[in-house]
């Protein structure tokens, strides 16, 4: 074997053992930050435990009610289970900074929640029918009780912050501001995503590969950005330092929606999850790929991408035809090699800030772990 190619055995070694290590780092958190998200959102509802959570109105919450319209769908989707990343990145970033994460773990369950809200109002409106293997919520509970449960999930979160006793005043403000600046940013980059793929742009030359890029930081990256804004502001971090991991949190966020359209489009445990290879074809997605494609690809294969993107079908050969084009083109080699140079710039941007720790290691072998998954 060469130099270069012994090189490139080792380093594959390498990854590989530190993917292992941050698996079994998540595996090991997870439960613990399930157990806290429980604390909050409990099967065993009862008027006086609603009433802790919301306020004491003199009158009586009927108790069935809540369960079956609220609890029991939140339940169902928290048992289909998830990585707990956006927690994790709050305990790392608070590590990092050189507090202990399991002194914040209430706080660090927020944007989890939030996220939560977000999967059931994006499975409706991708007109999605599975989620992680099972019917999504507004499939198995119908679309109202899912819209109003995800409505209540974005701003059920916040009690956790405004109520403690734990956090002084400018801190609350602080995380309050940044989460109501999260969702402004969430609602922005959807609106984005759903007006391409509902065909509301009439010329679609004219979203470029950066127009991608803030919609992805909108829609996906919002969340992990605040995630790590939330560890920075609860270990004190200046302003700046807060700032800089929103936007290595946030890069983190581009680079898993973009290795999520990747896994999409191939053999993967999330196509499947989703319902088969290529569901974003049958959805019209404008993904980097397909931007890419349409600037890149000659006018014929540009031209039938839109077409079959336009149709929404399901139809296997069709969506075969547009992956081929996709790969042709080299959609797909870009977007892989565009999630690696994220990933490595946004480290840059905050390895000189943070001290080395355990935490900073794991905090590098998380952002590794995005673009080398397989869900």
């Amino acid at each position: 074997m060469s130099q270069k190619g012994k090189s490139n055995q080792k380093k594959e070694v390498q990854v590989a053992e530190s993917l292992a290590d941050i698996q079994e780092y998540i595996k090991s958190k997870t439960k613990e930050i399930d157990d806290e998200i429980r604390k909050y959102l409990t099967e065993k509802t009862s008027d006086r435990y609603i009433k802790n959570l919301l306020g004491n109105s003199g009158f009586k919450f009927h108790e069935e009610s809540i369960d079956k319209s609220i609890m029991e769908p939140i339940i169902y989707l928290l048992n289909m289970g998830g990585k707990r990343l956006r927690p994790i990145m709050t305990l790392l970033t608070i590590e990092a900074f050189g507090k202990r994460g399991d002194d914040f773990v209430e706080f660090a369950i927020v944007p989890e929640i939030v996220h939560t809200g977000t999967l059931i109002h994006d499975d409706m409106e991708d007109k999605t029918d599975f989620r992680r293997g099972s019917l999504a919520v507004h499939k198995k509970f119908g679309e109202d009780i899912a819209l109003n449960v995800g409505d209540f999930l974005f701003f059920f979160p916040l009690g956790a912050v405004i109520d403690s006793k734990r956090i002084d005043i400018p801190t609350k403000y602080a995380i309050v501001s940044e989460l109501m600046r999260t969702m402004r940013g969430l609602g922005l980059g959807q609106g984005s995503d759903l007006a391409w793929h509902n065909n509301l742009v009439e010329d679609v030359g004219s979203i470029k590969v950066e127009n991608y890029m803030q919609m992805c930081y909108g829609k996906t990256g919002a969340l992990t950005s605040f995630a790590m804004k939330l560890g920075a502001i609860l270990a004190g971090a200046s302003r700046d330092d807060v700032e800089k991991m929103g936007l290595f949190g946030g890069s983190i966020g581009v680079a898993f929606q973009i290795e999520d359209d990747i896994l999409n489009i191939k053999k993967s445990a999330l196509s499947d999850n989703k319902g088969g290879v290529g569901d974003d074809i049958t959805e019209g997605k404008m993904t980097l790929m397909v931007i890419y494609a349409m600037n890149n690809a000659s006018k014929k294969d540009s031209d039938r991408l839109l077409e079959i993107l336009k149709m929404h079908t399901k139809d296997k050969k069709l969506i075969d035809e547009a992956i081929g084009i996709l790969e042709r083109s080299g959609a797909v080699d870009f977007a892989d090699r565009t999630k690696y140079d994220i990933i490595s710039k946004a480290w840059k941007s905050v390895e000189d800030i943070l001290p080395d720790s355990e935490a900073k290691m794991r905090m590098r072998q998380l952002a590794e772990m995005i673009v080398h998954r397989s869900v």
